[in-house]
């Protein structure tokens, strides 16, 4: 299928987005947040650490990220749109982009070398075993790469020396650890000594706060290690809420677990967004568990991944892209960056048109206008979200006419749909 058409943008000051009327129930003038809305703070950001070598996003625009680039033979397509690649084949990049190279949290992934029967022969005890001890604790069912306990200091020390050194040695910058599960749910139970006795580490809670614990000491570790190497960790750990519905959890120990890990990160992937590979886009209180995450870690640099539920990125409706777009507007900052994919072109380069959008600065935090609307004013335009399920919003616009990221045009009031964004530029 043929990728769609370059989106007219039209890019104008936006004086009187303030000046609004609301006549009817229901209908949310653009611009006036309702009582108790609460508004996210829109200070700036402070500077990344400096002695890091980090992406530097625009303060405007869509900042863009790739996720693997298996598929990208000719880099130079990012264009000066993309600032990051999670797990690069190679440090060298096009002139501000930086690289990062693969490791998992728990596994020897991406060594293939090392099997289970290596370890079993020649490190039984690093070997993560489930509650009946005898099954490892496989991460997604792969059997390729091994559970490892991470608490061990020799499996530490063999992690650095094998999996990350000598990355660090080709000239990667930035180490992408994947899989950080903030939840115990691959079920590790404990590992043998040497004598083969069996040392019981968690019980079968997949909140037990000592694998929290564990986590969070492996993750601080590994972190520091990196930065006494001059490199920056880059942790992939996502809102379990919209990526596997057997996994919802927005219990306090749970958010107080991933924000413990989010912490530790210098720069954090998220593989859910708002759509996670689902017909349906995430909504009602997962949308808002998943912005309100995004919103306080507002200034961490930070990708998301907008995972589309389609093989490509252009089978995806124009709707559900604009979706993706508006919500990154709604939330974003000048650390955040966005990747979208299908399901067969995940490292490839998507040239998503409507991730061209440039509507200026934001000039206010993201706020809620009555009963289902999200908005946030920026200089040229205004981005709104209606994460509801069920039910429709009126916007009430200034006098003029505005134009979605597909050439529609607006004037009066608009109607957004349940589970629909709009992106506006004033025409």
């Amino acid at each position: 299928m043929k990728p769609p058409t370059t989106l007219a943008l039209r890019a104008t000051i936006a004086a009187g987005l303030a000046a609004l009327l609301a006549a009817t129930a229901g209908a949310v003038p653009a611009g006036a947040a309702t009582p108790g809305s609460a508004p996210s703070a829109n200070s700036p950001c402070p500077p990344q650490n400096p002695d890091l070598t980090l992406p530097n996003p625009p303060d405007h625009g869509v900042s863009q990220a790739q996720v693997f680039d298996r598929q990208v033979t000719d880099p130079s397509v990012y264009g000066g749109r993309v600032q990051f690649v999670w797990a690069a084949l190679h440090p060298d990049q096009p002139p501000g982009v930086v690289a990062s190279t693969y490791v998992t949290v728990f596994r020897n992934a991406p060594l293939r070398q090392y099997t289970f029967e290596w370890f079993k022969q020649n490190h039984p005890t690093w070997i993560a075993y489930t509650a009946d001890r005898v099954t490892p604790a496989w991460e997604f069912n792969n059997h390729v790469y091994t559970p490892l306990d991470v608490g061990n200091p020799e499996v530490r020390q063999w992690m650095f020396e094998n999996m990350i050194d000598p990355k660090i040695a080709e000239g990667f910058k930035v180490i992408a650890v994947d899989n950080v599960g903030v939840r115990n749910d691959f079920k590790r139970a404990g590992h043998y000594d040497e004598q083969g006795n069996w040392v019981q580490q968690f019980s079968d809670d997949p909140k037990d706060p000592a694998y929290i614990d564990y986590l969070t000491d492996w993750l601080t570790y590994l972190r520091d290690g990196l930065h006494a190497r001059g490199v920056a960790a880059a942790f992939n750990i996502t809102y379990h809420g919209g990526l596997h519905d057997q996994y919802q959890d927005d219990s306090p120990e749970y958010l107080a677990a991933i924000s413990r890990a989010i912490t530790i990160s210098d720069i954090w992937l998220n593989e859910q967004g708002f759509t996670v590979h689902r017909a349906e886009n995430v909504t009602d209180d997962e949308w808002l568990g998943t912005f309100k995450l995004f919103r306080k870690f507002r200034c961490k640099l930070m990708v998301v991944d907008s995972k589309l539920p389609t093989d490509y990125w252009y089978e995806a409706s124009p709707e559900q892209r604009e979706w993706v777009v508006a919500n990154y507007f709604l939330h974003r900052e000048q650390p955040t960056m966005m990747a979208s994919t299908g399901l067969k072109d995940y490292a490839g380069f998507n040239d998503v048109p409507e991730q061209r959008a440039d509507i200026g600065r934001p000039v206010t935090p993201p706020s809620k206008h009555g009963p289902t609307l999200w908005q946030r004013r920026y200089e040229h335009g205004l981005t709104v979200v209606n994460p509801s399920s069920t039910r429709s919003g009126v916007l009430h616009l200034p006098g003029g006419t505005w134009t979605d990221l597909h050439g529609k045009t607006y004037s009066g009031s608009v109607t957004v749909s349940p589970s629909s964004g709009l992106v506006l530029s004033r025409a």
